[in-house]
């Protein structure tokens, strides 16, 4: 199985290098201009399976797929250490990773989701091919047996009470909108599970669950100056 990546600047040698998992249906060139908004890092996108430019299996997505993706990146670009960032459902990918390598993650950034794997309830995938397939938009993010295969395999699983696992800085954003996916009260529950030491929140005030969209300026200047904040050299 093939899978595609964005790497925007692979001859970096002065940061660590970040590693970004992107939401349930997008691919990585969402993420071109996060990426050329940071010219000076070298930054990685993942198109997961099913996503974008990768193959789309028959079969096989659930966390555990999703994070074998990620391990077959790292071990391919050969980084042994690097900054990892979650968006949305990206969020439960990325934890799976930190929590299994957690020595690898020297920082870590999540946004706009809680310390869990949803399960998918039983006709979400029908639901979603309506609510996509609508505009032909949806068919050209992920086929409709590449839905049906995340409700498929997805299975409930929190990570709350691993979070103290992860010892690297961690940054939690939030929206404020109706359309946010991660509440104040499940964003101070990070800190309290990571302690307040090591992590803390950004909120965007008045912005959704697409902050790193509608409110790209400020998403790009939080994340550059975290990052600028616990910069290691590789």
């Amino acid at each position: 199985m093939k899978l595609h990546y964005l790497d925007s600047n692979p001859n970096d040698k002065k940061h660590l290098p970040l590693l970004i998992c992107p939401g349930l249906s997008e691919p990585a060139e969402n993420y071109v201009p996060f990426l050329s908004a940071l010219p000076a890092r070298r930054c990685i996108a993942l198109s997961f399976r099913g996503r974008g430019k990768s193959d789309s299996p028959q079969k096989g997505y659930s966390l555990e797929h999703h994070v074998s993706d990620m391990e077959a990146l790292v071990q391919h670009i050969g980084v042994e250490a690097f900054y990892l960032m979650g968006y949305s459902r990206g969020v439960s990918y990325a934890l799976g990773y930190a929590l299994q390598y957690p020595a690898r993650i020297k920082g870590l950034l999540l946004a706009e989701y809680p310390a869990e794997h949803k399960e998918m309830p039983k006709g979400w995938a029908d639901e979603y091919l309506v609510s996509y397939w609508g505009n032909k938009q949806g068919a050209s993010l992920l086929k409709a047996h590449v839905v049906r295969g995340i409700e498929k395999d997805s299975r409930q699983i929190d990570f709350w009470d691993e979070l103290k696992k992860i010892q690297c800085p961690t940054i939690i954003m939030r929206g404020t909108g109706e359309e946010s996916l991660l509440s104040d009260k499940e964003a101070m529950r990070y800190v309290a599970c990571l302690q307040p030491a090591r992590s803390h929140i950004e909120v965007f005030e008045g912005a959704g669950h697409t902050i790193k969209d509608s409110d790209h300026e400020k998403f790009v200047e939080v994340v550059n100056q975290f990052l600028s904040n616990i910069d290691t050299r590789p």
